[in-house]
């Protein structure tokens, strides 16, 4: 004997419906309890260094430059043959440097006039653009898990160093053309 139950595929639907819903809750976009830091200046030296390397440019570290605010201050790299230095600004680097001049007003590329200081009188007083890059515009998430995505991970903060980066060299390699 052979009992018929009735079943509507209704019913059906919505119990299956119900246990995929219940059974996975997919990967949480939530990123609250994610820890941020900012890119490494070891990393974003590697990465300056690769940049500046790749396009040509000789480079010298930790020489010596003055901004407007009469701070003087070893400047991260300095392009030789070129009247440009590359800072990438810490929290240890403010506390030494002190009170930095904004970026321009509607500039994305934070970029200031400096002296260089030197006991060479040939490079004493040569005056320079410095491009700050400062680590706060690179935060990122660097601890996601399977449950927790990265709003901002660090191969964007890498891109974006990247990128901005290449403008910089862009904008100062046009302007070059320009005073010729």
């Amino acid at each position: 004997m052979k009992l018929a139950i009735p079943i509507k595929i209704s019913n059906i639907i919505l119990a299956v419906a119900m246990a995929v819903t219940m059974s996975c809750g997919g990967a949480q976009t939530n990123s609250d309890n994610l820890d941020t830091r900012p890119l490494e200046e070891t990393k974003a030296f590697e990465i300056i260094n690769q940049i500046l390397t790749e396009r040509g440019y000789l480079l010298s570290r930790d020489v010596r430059v003055k901004i407007a605010t009469d701070a003087a201050f070893p400047c991260d790299f300095r392009i030789n043959g070129n009247k440009i230095a590359i800072e990438y600004l810490t929290q240890q680097d403010r506390l030494t440097i002190g009170n930095i001049p904004a970026a321009a007003p509607g500039s994305r590329l934070h970029v200031l006039p400096a002296k260089a200081v030197s006991e060479d009188p040939n490079v004493q007083g040569e005056s320079i653009y410095i491009f700050f890059i400062d680590e706060s515009d690179y935060i990122y998430q660097y601890n996601p898990t399977s449950n927790h995505r990265a709003d901002v991970t660090f191969m964007e903060v890498d891109s974006r160093l990247r990128r901005d980066l290449a403008d910089f060299l862009t904008w100062y390699e046009n302007s070059r053309k320009n005073e010729k």
